[in-house]
């Protein structure tokens, strides 16, 4: 069934003295999300058996017939009951009109939504004049058309699960990054969205409701949280403040649709049929209306952002939108499909939209600069090729019992196994390390020898005796030991730091109060510059710092292949920014000032030493008296 609405790092900005509080929050926020994603997990894995069922029959169980609005208050027509289904059995005809206030709570949610597959539905129905006891048993996925009913639930559950995993990634190694935060909980959220009854059945109406409400709730903080996640992008103006209070207006006059729905199923006060979303045209116009409007702000977004970073905005801020707008218009054409046939293929479609929608974040999450997609495969191998190692061993084991030693008793076996599994067991760690080096070797060869010539250079830089000459080579090692699109050696002013060697996009000069520029003074330590009102334009700025003075800054642009700079690479490139610095220093006036009083003392205590050296010779060669 449909679900039918709905950064970037700061690389080593911590101060030394709020280190521990930082580390706490991040370790909370990860605790968080790991047990949200644990809770995502146990919806998924229990939707799947109410649908699929678990040593026993079903919990959700399938009408074979479609709902639709008759143009009365509280009044349900049945539509095109499918020919041999479940409601064409119990005795359902086309027409027939079902009063919600003559009916159960329990029985009112199965009529809107799906109906227990465990224990027959029974129902009071008009037709005409006259008023019928019909009692419905319920089909599950299993009977009548398994082909059909199959499709929507496997792709619902599939994107669930996907859902969660992309979000336990981000739990694992980004739950420091805010962006990458909300962007989990905006995973998360569509997971929680699977509890509608539509999706999820439970016998009891009361807690159908209750369940009614909490997804809804969810879908509506997912359409929040991205309508805040494209906020943090692009120039902000006053038509996007408008538009923005706009939308989070939409989405939240929708929740209090599915909250009217809700009173309206349980208390009967007033008819919920208009706020029933698939059945009422004015829900689903809300529905869309919201959702589309969130696409929009994302579109903004982008389209506001600075051409070079337009790319990674545009992986990480529009596909859920669009998505789920495209999901809930499929899902709305349900309320004006009649057939059986015609409304399962709507819903599948819609399913399969946010299906693709999982697949595209868990690209962008490993590809576009939230996650490292060469780390998930490395270790993706490491296990893999350890696991193998494993099993070989004990075929090999088995094969060597089986053939070589065939006259071996069955203790001879248990006991060379058990001395296999003991050695195997001691040695692993031994065996993982020695696999993980040489996938690393494998995967990481380029970045690691790129990696070393940052770090030469680092060195090496010491001895250059011109800054000229050691700019030129400092620029020259990024271009070549990085896949930065561009980069710029900033250098500081008089009033602003200026450009002195670039490639790629010229960087520009940028005041000496910029914000990155005060963080990198400040801290001391890399940021992105994304998450600062600030001229500097690349993906991560390094300190150029000597004797506690911020000499200049080294800015890199996006990586070629989008993905997010290493934890390794910024170590080096941090590495490579001081030496070049330092360097730097000891060529300006300044620095060789500094040098001087203490090259005299050096020079004092040698000359000194030397004295001491040659009186100290000269009494060993004098006679003994």
């Amino acid at each position: 069934m449909p679900f039918s609405e709905g950064s970037t790092s700061r690389l080593g900005k911590i101060h030394p003295m709020r280190t521990q509080t930082l580390e706490s929050r991040d370790t909370r926020w990860r605790f968080a999300l790991l047990a949200l994603c644990g809770l995502s997990l146990a919806i998924t894995l229990f939707g799947a058996a109410d649908g699929l069922g678990v040593a026993g029959r079903p919990w959700f169980g399938w009408w074979d017939a479609n709902a639709a609005t008759s143009g009365q208050p509280y009044t349900v027509a049945v539509a095109q009951p499918r020919a041999g289904g479940a409601s064409a059995q119990g005795g359902l005809r086309d027409g027939d009109r079902i009063d919600l206030r003559e009916q159960t709570l329990s029985t009112r949610m199965g009529v809107l939504y799906q109906p227990a597959a465990t224990r027959p539905t029974v129902l009071r129905v008009h037709r005409g004049s006259a008023t019928l006891t019909i009692a419905v048993t319920p089909s599950t996925v299993w009977e009548g058309v398994p082909a059909w009913k199959l499709p929507p639930l496997f792709s619902v559950t599939i994107a669930s699960l996907w859902f969660m995993m992309c979000a336990l990634l981000i739990a694992l190694r980004r739950s420091w990054d805010r962006e990458a935060r909300i962007l989990a909980l905006v995973l998360l959220c569509v997971t929680g969205a699977m509890l509608e009854p539509a999706n999820f059945v439970v016998l009891n109406g009361a807690a159908g409701v209750t369940l009614l409400v909490v997804s809804r709730a969810c879908a509506t903080g997912a359409l929040l949280l991205l309508v805040k996640l494209s906020s943090d992008f692009g120039v902000r103006s006053l038509s996007r403040d408008i538009l923005e209070r706009l939308t989070y207006l939409a989405i939240l006059v929708g929740f209090s649709a599915d909250v009217a729905a809700a009173v309206g199923l349980v208390t009967l006060w007033f008819d919920p049929l208009p706020y029933i979303f698939r059945i009422s045209t004015l829900r689903g116009a809300i529905a869309f209306g919201a959702s589309l409007l969130v696409a929009i702000c994302a579109i903004v977004a982008v389209r506001s952002t600075p051409e070079n970073q337009r790319p990674r905005a545009s992986w990480l801020l529009l596909p859920l939108p669009l998505a789920l707008v495209t999901s809930t218009a499929v899902a709305t054409l349900v309320i004006f499909i009649k057939s059986w046939f015609a409304n399962l293929a709507v819903i599948l479609v819609s399913d399969g939209v946010i299906l693709l929608s999982a697949f595209i974040v868990t690209y962008a999450l490993l590809k576009r600069r939230v996650l490292d997609f060469e780390f998930v495969l490395s270790r993706a191998l490491v296990v893999a090729t350890v696991s193998l190692i494993v099993v070989a061993s004990f075929v090999l084991l088995e094969w060597l019992l089986g053939s070589v030693l065939a006259g071996a008793s069955h203790a001879t076996g248990l006991v060379a196994n058990a001395g296999l599994a003991l050695a195997l067991g001691l040695s692993l760690n031994a065996i993982h390390k020695r696999v993980d080096l040489v996938v690393d070797a494998v995967l990481f060869r380029k970045r690691h020898e790129d990696e070393r010539a940052l770090l030469d250079f680092a060195r090496e830089a010491a001895y250059v005796t011109e800054s000229n000459a050691l700019l030129d080579q400092a620029i020259d090692k990024v271009q070549r030991h990085t896949d930065a699109r561009s980069g710029a050696v900033l250098l500081d002013g008089d009033i602003a730091y200026s450009a002195t060697r670039s490639f790629g996009d010229a960087a520009a000069n940028v005041s000496e109060n910029d914000g990155a520029i005060l963080a990198l003074k400040t801290w001391h330590k890399p940021i992105d510059p994304h998450h600062y009102q600030t001229a500097l334009r690349g993906a991560l700025a390094l300190p150029m710092l000597a004797r506690g003075r911020l000499l200049g800054v080294l800015l890199l642009g996006e990586r070629a292949g989008g993905e997010a700079y290493a934890p390794n690479e910024v170590e080096a490139l941090s590495q490579f920014a001081h030496g070049v610095g330092s360097a730097l220093d000891a060529l300006s006036p300044n620095g060789s000032r500094a040098k001087e009083p203490f090259q005299d003392t050096l020079e004092l205590i040698l000359t000194e030493l030397q004295a001491v050296k040659k009186a100290a010779f000269s009494n060993s060669l004098r006679p003994p008296s």
